[in-house]
C-alpha cells in the first residue's frame, strides 16, 4: 500500500474525540432536559417530604413569621421543623420554603400526622400548649378546645374562648424547652 492512500491517523483521531463530545454533549443535554421534566412534575409536598427525608435544613417565611429548622415531618399539605428550643407545623401553601446548606446529613425520622386538620385534632385531643401564627405577625396562644368544620376553638391562657378560622393559621408553634 502506498502512503498516500492511507489515512492520517491524527485526522481519524480528532474526527472520533470529535464525535465523542457530540455525543457526550447530547448525553448531558438529554439529562438536563430529563432532570427539568421531573422537576415540573413535582408539587411542593413532594420536594419537602425528599428534603426530609434526607434530613435537610430549610427557613420558612410565612406571613410575618420565618422559621428555621431541620426538616423533621411532613403530611400532605404541611411540614414539620425542629429547632433547639420549638417545632413548628407550618403549612406548605403559605410559605415560601428555601433550603439551607448542610455539611452532612441528619438522622431524619420522618413521620406526622396525615394532614394538618389531623395535626390540629392531635394538639386539641392532648390538650397541648400552642401557639398559632396567623397573617401579618399575629399569634394566638393557648390551647385547643375544639377543632371544628371551619374553624378552631382556642382556650388562651386568661380562660378566653378565642375562635380562629382554619384558613387563618398559617403555623402551630409549640415550645420543646420544659418549664
Amino acid at each position: 500500500m502506498n502512503s498516500d492512500s492511507d489515512p492520517d491517523p491524527h485526522l481519524a483521531a480528532e474526527l472520533r474525540q470529535g464525535v465523542g463530545r457530540e455525543l457526550a454533549d447530547e448525553a448531558a443535554e438529554d439529562e438536563r432536559l430529563t432532570d427539568l421534566l421531573r422537576r415540573r412534575r413535582l408539587e411542593l409536598a413532594d420536594v419537602v417530604k425528599d428534603l426530609a427525608h434526607r434530613g435537610g435544613r430549610v427557613s420558612v417565611e410565612f406571613g410575618g413569621h420565618s422559621f428555621s429548622g431541620l426538616l423533621a415531618a411532613t403530611g400532605v399539605d404541611y411540614a414539620t421543623i425542629d429547632r433547639a428550643d420549638q417545632t413548628a407545623d407550618i403549612r406548605l401553601d403559605v410559605a415560601t420554603w428555601s433550603i439551607l446548606p448542610s455539611d452532612s446529613p441528619n438522622d431524619s425520622k420522618v413521620g406526622g400526622a396525615e394532614s394538618f386538620r389531623a395535626l390540629l385534632h392531635e394538639y386539641s385531643a392532648a390538650e397541648t400548649a400552642v401557639r398559632l401564627a396567623l397573617p401579618g405577625g399575629e399569634i394566638v396562644i393557648g390551647a385547643i378546645a375544639v377543632v371544628a368544620v371551619d374553624h378552631v376553638e382556642v382556650r388562651d391562657v386568661d380562660g378566653r374562648q378565642i375562635y380562629v378560622p382554619n384558613t387563618m393559621i398559617l403555623a402551630v408553634i409549640r415550645s420543646t424547652v420544659l418549664h
